[in-house]
């Protein structure tokens, strides 16, 4: 009938009306799809890749003196970053307070110890997502001293550099930096409240200027730097941060590079090594073009003008690449004993080892930068490697016979990787295996609970046939010979867990933790998570 149905235009009208509201949802779901892949990258950046042990508390300052160094070529010592971090981990804020402010005192008195501020206001501002509630709390605990606010306006400064990523700005998301800005928004005003409660901390400079690179910002960066200048008119640390910002990528050139090298090296021949920097950052780009050996030339030429340990570590990193392990071990070797409080030296050498498929030294130096920087891209890219490596090696020592040698090797592969099941059951069979035990009983005959593999061997043994109130004895009596003794209280904490002692348990684990044992703190996080469930 005529109006029962519409007509041919207007039914063409609607279907180009739902055609296009149907694309532009698509559209907008594209576009949330790829908004939430955005914020996944940046949370993945963010993520530790491991939560470390603190370790032990340091007694007194913690700086090491190396013995036997180059006066006037190695640094006079250096700062333990893991050291004054594991006083963060453990909620010291009064002795953590003081450690940063007596490192600030020396370096007033001494300004080539300015190494000593700067390397451990990194180790305590790194961006790892575990520290941004603790640094909180440390500010609550120390209003009145510049030491937590430097800490925590550097924290801010790392997690703005996480999210926006290493990429160039065309391939940076709004999302990365919508979420760099917001982090620098929050850490601009605690570095501005350190430097204003501590004149003289002339390391809230560093992370100024590096917010003021990212911003574009060169009036911002010229005032950091010149009142950083007027409080230590000696201090390298700074000049080379300053210097980084005039690099082209940075808006800057060359020749900008050059002058203010050539001039400050003139005015202070100790910063000689300035001149290397134009070259340091040809270098790179040439990199980036896959030219390494003409790299390696402008290198040379940067360390002509001094021995300054980027320039060795950027030497490392080519010469890795061109297959020379050797020679670029020996870079990296040098980079560690001019900067061996930086995590980027023991990341790049664990990388040398790994190429080399030398794993247990690869393991420790791994395991050493992620106490320092735990959300480093190279810690996450050599990890999972480094471990199956170092779980190779292990076996392969099991299988000549060579048991501590093996279990050494997993306990490392452990740290690295707490929780892997691989490691479990690897290091179980070892310890089980019939062989090795006769071997290792014999080898220690008489002398019973007072030696962990011993005790260990026994619990495994009982374990197979769930006698495990006979195992709990065992470690009661070598933990009190041997208190400080981490893996001790982490295996009696699997005994104390299948008694369905909970509470006991987590104790054990917690103590494992606080020894600087990783699997006992990731074991006490998985208890405590299966404890909150239950509730």
């Amino acid at each position: 009938m005529p109006g029962s149905m519409p007509s041919l235009r207007t039914a063409l009208g609607a279907g180009v009306l739902v055609m296009g509201l149907g694309a532009g949802l698509a559209v907008i779901a594209s576009r949330a799809t790829r908004s939430a892949e955005v914020e996944a990258r940046i949370a993945a950046r963010q993520e530790p890749v491991l939560t470390p042990a603190p370790g032990p508390a340091p007694q007194g300052l913690p700086v090491v003196t190396p013995a036997g160094r180059e006066e006037g070529k190695v640094p006079q010592g250096h700062v333990d970053g893991v050291a004054l971090r594991s006083l963060l981990l453990r909620r010291q804020f009064e002795e953590l307070t003081l450690a940063v402010e007596q490192l600030q005192w020396g370096m007033e008195s001494n300004p080539q110890d300015e190494h000593w501020m700067t390397d451990g206001i990194l180790a305590l501002g790194n961006g790892s997502s575990e520290s941004t509630e603790l640094l909180d709390a440390w500010v609550e605990a120390s209003p009145r001293s510049f030491a937590p606010y430097l800490a925590r306006g550097t924290h801010w400064v790392s997690v703005g550099y996480l999210r926006r990523g290493g990429k160039t700005v065309g391939a940076t998301a709004k999302e990365e930096f919508a979420g760099m800005h917001e982090a620098f928004e929050r850490a601009v005003p605690d570095l501005v409240r350190a430097w204003s409660l501590q004149p003289k901390a002339v390391a809230a400079a560093r992370p100024l200027i590096y917010v003021a690179n990212a911003l574009g910002d060169d009036e911002a960066r010229e005032r950091a730097y010149t009142r950083a200048m007027e409080q230590c008119p000696t201090c390298a640390d700074v000049r080379a941060v300053y210097l980084h910002g005039l690099a082209p990528r940075w808006g800057g050139t060359y020749e900008k590079m050059d002058a203010f090298a050539e001039a400050q090296s003139l005015a202070h021949p100790k910063v000689g090594f300035l001149r290397g920097f134009a070259d340091f950052d040809r270098a790179h780009d040439l990199v980036v073009q896959g030219k390494n050996d003409q790299g390696l030339v402008l290198l040379a030429q940067a360390l002509s003008a001094g021995d300054y340990w980027e320039f060795r570590l950027a030497r490392a990193k080519q010469l890795r690449r061109t297959k020379a392990l050797d020679a670029a071990l020996e870079e990296a070797n040098r980079a560690v004993a001019l900067r061996p409080a930086r995590a980027s030296v023991y990341f790049e050498r664990a990388r040398i080892f790994s190429n080399s498929r030398k794993w247990e030294p690869a393991g420790k130096d791994l395991l050493h930068a992620l106490r320092l920087d735990a959300t480093d891209s190279d810690g996450r890219a050599l990890r999972d490697h480094v471990v199956k490596g170092v779980i190779y090696d292990a076996w392969e020592a099991h299988k000549a016979g060579r048991r501590e040698e093996a279990l050494g090797l997993l306990e490392l592969a452990g740290e690295l990787a707490p929780g892997n099941p691989e490691v479990a059951r690897r290091r179980a069979w070892v310890v089980k295996s019939p062989q090795q035990a006769e071997a290792r009983a014999e080898e220690k005959q008489g002398e019973g609970a007072e030696d962990f593999r011993t005790v260990q061997q026994r619990d495994y043994a009982l374990a197979r046939e769930r006698r495990f109130k006979e195992i709990l004895p065992l470690w009661d009596a070598f933990i009190e010979r041997n208190p400080d003794h981490g893996l001790a209280y982490m295996e009696r904490s699997g005994t104390h867990y299948h008694l369905r002692d909970l509470k006991s348990a987590l104790s054990d684990l917690k103590k494992a933790c606080d020894l600087g044992v990783n699997e006992g703190c990731a074991r006490a996080r998985q208890v405590e998570r299966a404890k909150a469930a239950a509730r």
